[in-house]
């Protein structure tokens, strides 16, 4: 009887312990590390994110961009710091791609998943203005039809390229893959016919697609777009292509559960938070609350693919 009322105070301790740290977070300025350049996308989605979580919890909230090494960087930092919710990482599903491409040795198993903070701006498929097909799921046809003869853009063991292998592998067609980096690059090859087809975001594509130089097949969401009516989801035409990349906040590997609850439940609120929501949507990107289960499952789905689609294209490790 003694051993067990010893047990249940050490549990006890250990439970007023774990809640403390939690209620005690922050102490001090938190480090936001993002693995990009200032001034990009995923910088400035991190800059809107970090001025919320700042008017929540009333300390500094820093954003350090540490680009060197593809974010490999960035990735050691809050790999390696202390599990305290003082230093996390913000940054897009582009860590699973590294892990599985072997430009980075360590899982997405060595973070801690807290939140998922933004969506990334959607992506679409678009073609030359007077390409043949009329939707996504006409130029499946085509290409089914026709091995090897249509080429796709893509930055080689970059997210364009699982993209690409997505549609090879979802919907078993063969295409070429030719280098096309940047969005720019991707732009001048679908105008001089050098390739067939590639990925943009929507907000760049919708201005091409105005001026009569670009035409969009599909949007590789899984919902439909508000902003962006007329790009019709790949699913919705019967096409099993999707591209998520959502914005994920992730900590050290042994983060305090009731702390990664009570962040997840600060990020939860941005929701409600009007001039948050107004800043994402002028951006082309949403913010629905997922709870970290919720969180986990949702990295945990993209990991998976990405692992199939790296084996698939034969850029696993060896």
């Amino acid at each position: 009887m003694k051993m067990l009322k010893t047990l249940a105070a050490a549990v006890l301790a250990l439970g007023l312990a774990t809640a403390a740290q939690a209620a005690d977070w922050p102490k001090g300025p938190v480090q936001l590390l993002v693995p990009a350049k200032a001034g990009g996308g995923s910088d400035l989605m991190a800059r809107i994110f970090a001025d919320y979580l700042h008017s929540k919890i009333r300390v500094p909230v820093v954003v350090v961009n540490q680009p060197a090494g593809g974010g490999t960087l960035a990735y050691e930092t809050v790999r390696n710091a202390r599990p305290d919710g003082q230093t996390l990482l913000f940054t897009h599903t582009g860590l699973l791609v590294n892990a599985h491409t072997g430009r980075y040795a360590h899982p997405v198993s060595d973070f801690t998943t807290i939140a998922i903070g933004q969506s990334y701006p959607p992506q679409v498929l678009a073609v030359a203005p007077d390409a043949p097909w009329t939707d996504l799921k006409d130029f499946i046809r085509d290409a089914r039809a026709h091995p090897d003869r249509y080429s796709f853009g893509v930055s080689l063991g970059g997210t364009s390229h699982f993209i690409a292998g997505q549609i090879m592998d979802a919907e078993d067609v063969k295409l070429k893959l030719v280098e096309a980096a940047s969005e720019v690059d991707k732009v001048v090859a679908l105008q001089g016919g050098n390739i067939d087809i590639g990925n943009l975001s929507a907000g760049a594509a919708a201005q091409y697609v105005q001026a009569g130089k670009l035409k969009v097949l599909a949007m590789i969401d899984r919902d439909p777009d508000p902003a962006y009516p007329a790009f019709v989801p790949a699913v919705q035409q019967g096409v099993n292509v999707t591209w998520l990349a959502p914005l994920v906040l992730w900590g050290p590997k042994g983060m305090d559960p009731a702390l990664v609850t009570r962040i997840n439940g600060i990020v939860a609120g941005m929701a409600e938070d009007p001039a948050t929501r107004e800043r994402l949507a002028k951006m082309s990107s949403r913010f629905a609350p997922l709870d970290v289960a919720q969180s986990r499952q949702l990295v945990d789905e993209e990991d998976a693919k990405i692992a199939r689609l790296a084996a698939r294209l034969g850029l696993g490790r060896e």
